[in-house]
């Protein structure tokens, strides 16, 4: 959920927002610019994905200066960025499975994200029919078919 005040808390105290934790919204982009300082006229230094949890090291207005799960630190708009979800039930991939394909769409015909191996911890964020949005231990957030996902 975007919340129109996120800057304005995160200006009063951007310790306790990154000790809750960001992640990078769903957008019509499908990434997010990270930028070397705080506007749209800085250099990109590298591109989330959405799903990306980062941590907020401080703001300016509605950017904040982020680092990666990677170590990049940079700038971020802030109205990409999301409250983490808490309370994401944490599933694993099913053994005896090989490996499990995480998709960018629920359906097989949908690109390949990633490869998750048995054991691989998960969190469940939406459910479609008989696939569930998860995001990978990597961060990565894609579709996975549910039968192939265990608790």
């Amino acid at each position: 959920m975007r919340l129109p005040t996120l800057a304005f808390l995160l200006a009063l105290s951007p310790l306790a927002a990154a000790a809750q934790g960001l992640v990078v919204a769903d957008n019509s982009e499908g990434y997010l610019n990270l930028r070397g300082g705080p506007g749209t006229q800085h250099a990109v230094l590298d591109r989330m994905q959405p799903g990306t949890r980062v941590a907020v090291l401080e703001t300016m207005g509605k950017w904040a200066r982020v680092r990666t799960p990677g170590g990049v630190q940079g700038w971020a708009s802030l109205d990409y960025l999301d409250r983490e979800e808490v309370g994401a039930p944490t599933l694993t991939v099913a053994p005896g499975t090989g490996w499990l394909n995480l998709r960018a769409a629920p359906g097989t015909d949908a690109a390949i994200l990633r490869r998750m191996y048995p054991g691989d911890r998960v969190e469940a964020l939406a459910r479609e029919g008989e696939w569930l949005r998860i995001r990978h231990v990597s961060g990565a957030v894609g579709w996975a078919h549910g039968d192939y996902v265990t608790d």
